[in-house]
Protein backbone atom coordinates (compact mmCIF):
# COMPACT_ATOMS: atom_id res chain seq x y z
CA UNK A 1 0.00 0.00 0.00
CA UNK A 2 1.48 3.82 -0.97
CA UNK A 3 1.80 6.64 1.66
CA UNK A 4 -1.23 8.41 1.76
CA UNK A 5 -1.32 11.72 2.32
CA UNK A 6 -4.05 14.71 2.18
CA UNK A 7 -3.71 18.03 1.18
CA UNK A 8 -5.29 20.39 3.39
CA UNK A 9 -8.66 22.37 2.23
CA UNK A 10 -11.06 25.04 2.39
CA UNK A 11 -13.43 25.92 5.05
CA UNK A 12 -15.85 26.61 3.14
CA UNK A 13 -17.14 23.41 1.18
CA UNK A 14 -15.28 21.24 4.30
CA UNK A 15 -17.51 18.13 4.65
CA UNK A 16 -18.03 17.94 0.44
CA UNK A 17 -14.27 18.30 0.33
CA UNK A 18 -13.55 15.79 2.95
CA UNK A 19 -16.32 13.38 1.45
CA UNK A 20 -14.27 13.98 -2.29
CA UNK A 21 -10.99 13.19 -0.93
CA UNK A 22 -12.18 9.97 0.95
CA UNK A 23 -13.72 9.01 -1.74
CA UNK A 24 -11.08 9.44 -4.27
CA UNK A 25 -8.71 7.60 -2.05
CA UNK A 26 -11.31 5.20 -1.93
CA UNK A 27 -11.67 4.66 -5.71
CA UNK A 28 -7.75 4.85 -6.82
CA UNK A 29 -6.63 2.17 -3.90
CA UNK A 30 -4.88 4.54 -1.97
CA UNK A 31 -7.70 3.42 0.79
CA UNK A 32 -8.17 -0.78 0.29
CA UNK A 33 -11.34 -2.96 0.90
CA UNK A 34 -11.18 -3.95 4.23
CA UNK A 35 -8.50 -1.09 5.73
CA UNK A 36 -9.33 0.90 8.77
CA UNK A 37 -9.47 4.60 8.28
CA UNK A 38 -7.12 6.94 11.20
CA UNK A 39 -9.18 9.51 12.04
CA UNK A 40 -6.26 11.48 13.57
CA UNK A 41 -4.03 10.95 10.88
CA UNK A 42 -6.37 11.88 8.32
CA UNK A 43 -7.73 15.13 10.40
CA UNK A 44 -4.03 15.92 10.66
CA UNK A 45 -3.33 15.44 7.09
CA UNK A 46 -6.53 17.35 5.97
CA UNK A 47 -5.91 20.19 9.00
CA UNK A 48 -10.16 19.65 9.77
CA UNK A 49 -10.95 18.92 13.29
CA UNK A 50 -12.61 15.06 13.93
CA UNK A 51 -16.34 16.80 13.86
CA UNK A 52 -16.75 17.36 10.09
CA UNK A 53 -14.54 14.08 9.23
CA UNK A 54 -16.63 11.92 11.05
CA UNK A 55 -20.00 13.63 9.10
CA UNK A 56 -18.27 12.95 6.23
CA UNK A 57 -17.49 9.41 6.68
CA UNK A 58 -20.82 9.26 8.23
CA UNK A 59 -22.01 10.07 5.11
CA UNK A 60 -19.74 7.78 3.04
CA UNK A 61 -20.89 4.54 4.83
CA UNK A 62 -24.48 5.51 3.83
CA UNK A 63 -23.80 5.22 0.56
CA UNK A 64 -22.17 2.26 1.42
CA UNK A 65 -18.49 2.59 0.36
CA UNK A 66 -17.60 2.37 4.11
CA UNK A 67 -18.53 0.34 6.97
CA UNK A 68 -18.75 1.61 10.72
CA UNK A 69 -18.31 -1.38 13.38
CA UNK A 70 -18.87 -0.54 16.97
CA UNK A 71 -15.99 -0.58 19.02
CA UNK A 72 -13.77 -1.25 16.05
CA UNK A 73 -13.95 1.63 13.56
CA UNK A 74 -14.60 2.96 10.78
CA UNK A 75 -13.40 0.91 7.31
CA UNK A 76 -13.42 0.55 3.46
CA UNK A 77 -16.43 -1.74 2.54
CA UNK A 78 -14.61 -5.56 1.80
CA UNK A 79 -14.91 -7.13 -1.33
CA UNK A 80 -14.89 -10.48 -2.75
CA UNK A 81 -15.88 -12.00 -5.55
CA UNK A 82 -19.26 -12.89 -4.32
CA UNK A 83 -20.32 -10.04 -4.09
CA UNK A 84 -18.97 -8.40 -7.66
CA UNK A 85 -20.95 -11.36 -9.37
CA UNK A 86 -24.04 -10.81 -6.81
CA UNK A 87 -23.80 -7.03 -7.52
CA UNK A 88 -23.43 -7.46 -11.39
CA UNK A 89 -25.81 -9.98 -12.07
CA UNK A 90 -28.05 -8.13 -10.48
CA UNK A 91 -27.02 -4.89 -12.91
CA UNK A 92 -27.49 -6.75 -16.10
CA UNK A 93 -31.55 -7.33 -14.58
CA UNK A 94 -32.07 -3.87 -13.96
CA UNK A 95 -30.33 -2.77 -17.02
CA UNK A 96 -32.65 -4.86 -19.40
CA UNK A 97 -35.83 -3.68 -17.40
CA UNK A 98 -34.46 -0.57 -17.20
CA UNK A 99 -34.44 -0.38 -21.00
CA UNK A 100 -37.55 -2.15 -21.75
CA UNK A 101 -39.47 0.57 -19.83
CA UNK A 102 -37.71 3.76 -21.29
CA UNK A 103 -37.54 2.69 -24.66
CA UNK A 104 -41.04 3.85 -25.58
CA UNK A 105 -40.90 7.13 -23.27
CA UNK A 106 -37.31 8.14 -25.52
CA UNK A 107 -37.22 11.73 -27.00
CA UNK A 108 -35.11 14.41 -28.17
CA UNK A 109 -34.26 15.32 -24.35
CA UNK A 110 -33.30 11.63 -23.43
CA UNK A 111 -30.97 11.59 -26.54
CA UNK A 112 -29.37 15.29 -25.77
CA UNK A 113 -29.19 14.39 -22.35
CA UNK A 114 -27.19 10.44 -23.25
CA UNK A 115 -25.05 12.91 -25.43
CA UNK A 116 -24.25 15.20 -22.98
CA UNK A 117 -23.39 12.60 -20.42
CA UNK A 118 -21.44 10.53 -22.47
CA UNK A 119 -19.54 13.59 -23.68
CA UNK A 120 -18.53 14.34 -19.60
CA UNK A 121 -17.35 10.57 -19.51
CA UNK A 122 -15.05 10.66 -22.50
CA UNK A 123 -13.51 13.79 -20.91
CA UNK A 124 -13.09 12.50 -17.48
CA UNK A 125 -11.22 9.90 -19.62
CA UNK A 126 -9.14 12.10 -21.63
CA UNK A 127 -8.21 13.93 -18.34
CA UNK A 128 -7.48 10.07 -16.78
CA UNK A 129 -9.32 11.23 -13.82
CA UNK A 130 -10.30 7.72 -12.17
CA UNK A 131 -12.74 8.73 -9.88
CA UNK A 132 -14.83 11.71 -12.03
CA UNK A 133 -14.48 8.57 -15.23
CA UNK A 134 -16.34 6.30 -12.88
CA UNK A 135 -18.85 8.98 -11.61
CA UNK A 136 -19.93 10.14 -14.82
CA UNK A 137 -19.93 6.47 -16.76
CA UNK A 138 -22.35 5.34 -13.64
CA UNK A 139 -24.41 8.32 -14.01
CA UNK A 140 -24.48 7.65 -17.80
CA UNK A 141 -25.68 3.98 -17.32
CA UNK A 142 -28.05 5.67 -14.75
CA UNK A 143 -29.79 7.28 -17.16
CA UNK A 144 -32.11 4.66 -18.38
CA UNK A 145 -33.35 3.98 -14.71
CA UNK A 146 -34.27 8.10 -14.33
CA UNK A 147 -35.93 7.73 -17.46
CA UNK A 148 -38.24 4.76 -16.85
CA UNK A 149 -40.37 6.11 -14.80
CA UNK A 150 -40.40 3.57 -12.08
CA UNK A 151 -39.35 4.47 -8.58
CA UNK A 152 -38.90 1.41 -7.20
CA UNK A 153 -36.35 0.46 -10.01
CA UNK A 154 -34.83 3.83 -9.69
CA UNK A 155 -34.10 3.43 -5.72
CA UNK A 156 -32.82 -0.26 -6.65
CA UNK A 157 -30.17 1.16 -9.23
CA UNK A 158 -29.38 4.10 -6.76
CA UNK A 159 -28.95 1.78 -4.01
CA UNK A 160 -26.58 -0.52 -6.15
CA UNK A 161 -24.75 2.19 -7.62
CA UNK A 162 -22.76 3.07 -4.42
CA UNK A 163 -21.41 -0.43 -4.82
CA UNK A 164 -20.61 -0.24 -8.05
CA UNK A 165 -18.00 2.19 -7.46
CA UNK A 166 -15.74 0.74 -5.84
CA UNK A 167 -16.27 -2.64 -8.22
CA UNK A 168 -15.80 -0.17 -11.42
CA UNK A 169 -12.60 0.80 -9.74
CA UNK A 170 -10.96 -2.76 -9.32
CA UNK A 171 -12.03 -3.91 -12.73
CA UNK A 172 -9.13 -0.72 -13.42
CA UNK A 173 -7.00 -1.79 -11.33
CA UNK A 174 -7.46 -5.44 -12.58
CA UNK A 175 -6.45 -3.73 -16.47
CA UNK A 176 -3.79 -2.02 -14.90
CA UNK A 177 -5.30 1.04 -16.43
CA UNK A 178 -6.46 4.07 -14.46
CA UNK A 179 -9.08 4.41 -16.65
CA UNK A 180 -10.93 2.65 -19.48
CA UNK A 181 -10.72 3.41 -23.38
CA UNK A 182 -12.43 6.68 -24.47
CA UNK A 183 -14.80 4.67 -26.78
CA UNK A 184 -15.40 2.23 -24.40
CA UNK A 185 -19.43 3.45 -24.41
CA UNK A 186 -19.64 4.29 -28.25
CA UNK A 187 -21.61 1.34 -29.28
CA UNK A 188 -24.00 1.50 -25.56
CA UNK A 189 -24.83 4.88 -26.75
CA UNK A 190 -25.37 4.12 -30.37
CA UNK A 191 -27.98 1.37 -29.88
CA UNK A 192 -30.18 3.42 -27.33
CA UNK A 193 -30.51 5.78 -30.04
CA UNK A 194 -31.37 3.39 -32.37
CA UNK A 195 -34.51 1.24 -33.32
CA UNK A 196 -33.92 -2.50 -31.58
CA UNK A 197 -34.48 -2.58 -28.39
CA UNK A 198 -32.74 -6.30 -28.16
CA UNK A 199 -30.00 -5.16 -29.73
CA UNK A 200 -29.52 -2.83 -26.73
CA UNK A 201 -30.45 -5.06 -24.12
CA UNK A 202 -27.56 -7.53 -25.67
CA UNK A 203 -25.01 -5.04 -25.65
CA UNK A 204 -25.66 -3.96 -22.00
CA UNK A 205 -25.18 -7.42 -21.08
CA UNK A 206 -22.21 -7.84 -22.84
CA UNK A 207 -20.78 -4.54 -21.35
CA UNK A 208 -21.32 -5.23 -18.03
CA UNK A 209 -19.60 -8.64 -18.79
CA UNK A 210 -16.66 -7.35 -20.25
CA UNK A 211 -13.25 -8.28 -18.83
CA UNK A 212 -15.42 -9.79 -16.12
CA UNK A 213 -13.43 -13.16 -15.45
CA UNK A 214 -10.25 -11.01 -15.01
CA UNK A 215 -12.15 -8.88 -12.53
CA UNK A 216 -13.12 -12.05 -10.34
CA UNK A 217 -9.77 -12.98 -10.59
CA UNK A 218 -8.61 -9.91 -8.97
CA UNK A 219 -11.23 -10.00 -6.13
CA UNK A 220 -10.30 -13.58 -5.65
CA UNK A 221 -6.49 -12.23 -5.07
CA UNK A 222 -7.54 -9.47 -3.01
CA UNK A 223 -9.23 -12.70 -1.08
CA UNK A 224 -6.12 -14.62 -0.99
CA UNK A 225 -3.74 -11.69 0.44
CA UNK A 226 -6.00 -10.93 3.53
CA UNK A 227 -6.74 -13.95 4.27
CA UNK A 228 -2.68 -14.72 4.56
CA UNK A 229 -2.49 -11.34 6.63
CA UNK A 230 -5.11 -12.45 8.87
CA UNK A 231 -3.35 -15.98 9.60
CA UNK A 232 0.31 -14.19 9.89
CA UNK A 233 -1.23 -11.71 11.94
CA UNK A 234 -2.98 -14.55 14.55
CA UNK A 235 0.92 -16.43 14.25
CA UNK A 236 2.54 -12.73 15.30
CA UNK A 237 5.79 -12.34 14.68
CA UNK A 238 8.69 -14.89 14.50
CA UNK A 239 10.50 -13.71 17.17
CA UNK A 240 7.64 -14.10 19.99
CA UNK A 241 7.06 -17.42 19.37
CA UNK A 242 8.10 -19.95 21.95
CA UNK A 243 9.73 -22.58 19.74
CA UNK A 244 11.81 -19.25 18.22
CA UNK A 245 10.76 -21.06 14.63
Amino acid sequence: MGKLDFAPIADTTRRAEIVALLRCAILTGQLEPGQKLNELRIAEQMRVSRAPLREAMRELVQEGILTSIPYAGTFVIDVTAKDIDDAYSLNKVLDEFAIELTWPLRDQRFFDELDRRHEAVKQATRDRDTTRQIETALQLHGLIHEWADNSVLLETWQRLTSRLQMYFALHQRARKEPVPAEDIHETYVQLLKGADMGAAQRHAREHIDLDFEELLAYARSLEQRDSKGAKADRAGPTRNRPDGS
